[in-house]
């Protein structure tokens, strides 16, 4: 216990006395953090949004003019008996007219000019939840499609890949500018670690002449550098609670956009957690390689 409390003291004088260069690491940390949050969030965002989107996967399959009803009627069982579906609905030329009407009476003006219906007869396909986003829905709708009696479809299944292609994306990029980053931290405490143990030269040949281990001398730097890590990804932490909590605020016409598929309200802890380990582990590895090259017998 004692031991452990005198690396930790040793440790926090050593980052107290540089510290204007500690607080400038902090700033670089949290920054670098903050980057890798904000990107980690919007990803997160976009998949919750995306999944919830898709757990009530609809299509609507548009019948060709010339469909005769046994046709139709072949098909609905063949829906029907499907295990992926949850329900189906056919509505005819003239069904779909009338629901025309009821959603757009300013409009039924327009219908008088046609004899017949100009809408075609459709099928409505509910998924099951269970199901989701997942490749046999995808296939079921395209063998669907390719039938001769079908002229078009409708799905809402492809605004929810939409996103998972942008959510994709911004993983990507997020993760590209992440890694470049946190090199460049790793780099600043590793140059640190090297500046306090030229510093602290002498003191660390004491230690050798008593006859003190390498592990006991090594440890007070490593522990400096996961402690330089942690109160960055702190800092980071407020930072990006700070940046998602004023968003809305300061930015109404970016908010406006994307309020419906990003929550600036709910942030998960994990991602905070995430930070956390984040930042220490980059302090603890960067430290370890710092005093194992210049801490050599």
């Amino acid at each position: 216990m004692n031991l452990l409390q005198s690396t930790l003291n040793n440790a926090f004088i050593s980052i107290s006395r540089n510290k204007l260069i500690n607080f400038l690491s902090f700033g670089i940390i949290a920054f670098t953090l903050l980057i890798f949050g904000i990107f980690n969030y919007l990803s997160y965002s976009l998949e919750t949004f995306a999944n919830e989107f898709s757990k009530n996967i609809e299509a609507i399959f548009y019948f060709k003019d010339n469909v005769e009803q046994p046709e139709i009627d072949l098909l609905l069982k063949k829906l029907k008996e499907s295990l992926l579906v949850e329900d189906v609905t056919f509505s005819s030329r003239d069904q779909a007219e009338i629901a025309f009407s009821r959603q757009f009476p300013e409009l039924k003006y327009i219908l008088s000019e046609f004899k017949t219906s100009p809408f075609p007869a459709s099928i409505e396909v509910k998924f099951k939840q269970e199901y989701n986003i997942g490749t046999k829905v995808i296939s079921f709708i395209e063998d669907i499609e390719k039938l001769s009696i079908i002229e078009s479809k409708q799905v809402n299944l492809d605004w929810a890949q939409k996103v998972m292609a942008i959510k994709k994306f911004i993983s990507l990029v997020g993760m590209f500018l992440s890694m470049i980053l946190i090199f460049v931290s790793a780099f600043i405490i590793f140059n640190l670690i090297k500046l306090n143990i030229f510093y602290r030269k002498e003191e660390i040949n004491i230690y050798r002449l008593v006859g003190a281990t390498d592990w006991y001398i090594k440890i007070p730097f490593i522990i400096e550098g996961a402690l330089l890590g942690f109160f960055g990804s702190i800092m980071a932490c407020g930072l990006l609670f700070i940046t998602l909590k004023l968003f809305p605020a300061y930015a109404t016409f970016m908010y406006n956009i994307f309020k419906d598929m990003i929550s600036f309200k709910n942030i998960p802890l994990i991602l905070f957690l995430r930070l956390l380990l984040l930042g220490t582990g980059i302090g603890l590895l960067s430290s370890y390689i710092s005093v194992r090259q210049f801490l050599k017998n």
